[in-house]
């Protein structure tokens, strides 16, 4: 017997005082009413209606019964509403800052049509961390490694002028000689790191490379402002690390770095497996985002690489990349 049910058919009975207004009331046939408060007092093991010649009335047992039945009947509804109202609320998925508003309206929409609602919390890699280990979001994408990655973004470098080869980090190197018939002059210039790309994987490969190669110190600079970036590359003519895409957006050209060869990786993680079943089918909608692709391979979306919240963060710890484990 369902006992939401059985009292929902009770009190509404008990209210109009006949059991064919009570189950009209209730949406049910008067057969089915009857069966309910049969089954409610074999239940509770006492009558809770007597026939009258008018309709029925409450035994005594029936008037102490009313009352916490109709609480649980409230209870029931309050519930059912509190349960439409978190199907309405947005899925919140922390974001890198560099993902164009457009591929986050196609990622928005595609949602929409399965009946998801998504709401969106750029940040920086260190923040969407915080984000999920607070539980403020139910989903973030994160920054990895590009071989635990599902999505991999190859990295290149834009400059305000556009350059006639891809570029090596040595390029910069001050005492390199000027090739004859290459109109722009690299050396002495700097790379800028963004703060997509302030994690250990990233800016420390640069780094090494930049002093393997000669560059001096500052001729590495992270920046924590993606506007103070872009400026740097408009009126010092310094390199920007960034994707295509984000040369795209910046109108700015852009050729591959090939020396060192570097990729962002992503992977979602989120704090439950339902949230990740969530955003399963939605990886091509995922790398529009991000300005890459799809790793090929077994790390899809769904499987080991799409992971929860305290499976990467044992990830991280073993790693020690610098991306504290959250509590």
């Amino acid at each position: 017997m369902d006992l939401v049910d059985a009292c929902r058919t009770f009190t509404a009975v008990s209210e109009l005082g006949s059991m064919t207004l009570g189950a009209a009331a209730a949406g049910i046939p008067q057969p089915v009413a009857s069966r309910r408060i049969a089954g409610l007092e074999k239940q509770l093991g006492a009558r809770l209606l007597e026939r009258t010649g008018r309709g029925v009335s409450l035994t005594p047992f029936g008037r102490d019964m009313l009352v916490p039945a109709s609480r649980l009947v409230e209870l029931a509804d309050e519930m059912l509403l509190g349960a439409d109202r978190a199907k309405l609320r947005p899925v919140s998925l922390a974001v890198p800052m560099n993902c164009s508003t457009r591929n986050l309206a196609v990622l928005a929409a595609s949602m929409k049509d399965r009946g998801l609602r998504v709401d969106f919390h750029p940040g920086a890699p260190g923040r969407r961390v915080d984000e999920l280990a607070g539980r403020r979001v139910r989903a973030s994408l994160q920054t990895v490694p590009v071989d635990e990655g599902t999505w991999a973004v190859p990295l290149g470098c834009a400059h305000r002028s556009q350059l006639m080869a891809p570029v090596r980090i040595a390029d910069l190197r001050r005492s390199r000689a000027r090739v004859p018939g290459y109109p722009l002059e690299l050396a002495g210039r700097c790379l800028r790191v963004s703060s997509e790309d302030n994690v250990p994987h990233i800016r420390d490969r640069i780094r090494r490379s930049a002093e393997t190669a000669g560059l001096l110190p500052y001729q590495v600079i992270v920046d924590t402002s993606g506007p103070d970036a872009v400026a740097g590359v408009l009126s010092d003519g310094d390199l920007l690390l960034c994707s295509e895409a984000e040369a795209a957006d910046l109108d700015l050209p852009w050729v591959p770095l090939i020396d060192p060869v570097i990729s962002r990786g992503y992977t979602l993680t989120a704090g439950s497996d339902e949230d990740i079943a969530l955003f399963a089918d939605f990886a091509e909608e995922f790398a529009d985002c991000l300005g890459g692709s799809i790793i090929a391979g077994p790390r899809q979306p769904g499987s080991a690489a799409v992971r929860t919240h305290t499976t990467t963060n044992r990830a991280a710890s073993a790693r020690g990349s610098g991306i504290g484990r959250s509590t």
